[in-house]
């Protein structure tokens, strides 16, 4: 399974906790569930989902945007956000949509890249 999710990736956020009469309550940040949500969406028009017990393996790809300041010979952007932070934020967008759970994930590639446009290419697989 191939999907390409034209969007800016953005990181997964922590978890944020506050206290509302009394009680602590934890949510996720509006933009990690709306960018979760716009990959899920675009997901959809696929026929694809794994069930549990399947071995996958995935491959990711993340495209950001080149800020202006950075030379035209970099290609690899070697700042934050850290790329363990935009996997997380795929492999939870794709739970219980492309796959039962992400612990079917059993080998994982991933790549950060300036690109244009800016996208994540996603290529999803089972092994054995």
């Amino acid at each position: 399974m191939n999907l390409t999710v034209l969007m800016e990736p953005i990181p997964k956020a922590r978890a944020r906790t506050c206290i509302k009469n009394g009680r602590v309550m934890s949510f996720t940040p509006k933009a990690t569930a709306d960018a979760e949500a716009d990959i899920r969406n675009q997901l959809m028009n696929q026929k694809a989902f794994y069930a549990k017990g399947t071995p996958l393996r995935v491959d990711l790809k993340f495209y950001i945007t080149k800020p202006p300041s950075v030379s035209k010979k970099r290609i690899y952007p070697v700042t934050r956000p850290d790329i363990d932070n935009y996997v997380k934020l795929v492999c939870d967008a794709l739970n219980q949509y492309l796959f039962e759970d992400d612990s079917q994930i059993v080998e994982l590639h991933a790549i950060k890249a300036y690109g244009t446009p800016p996208r994540i290419e996603i290529e999803v697989e089972i092994l054995g």
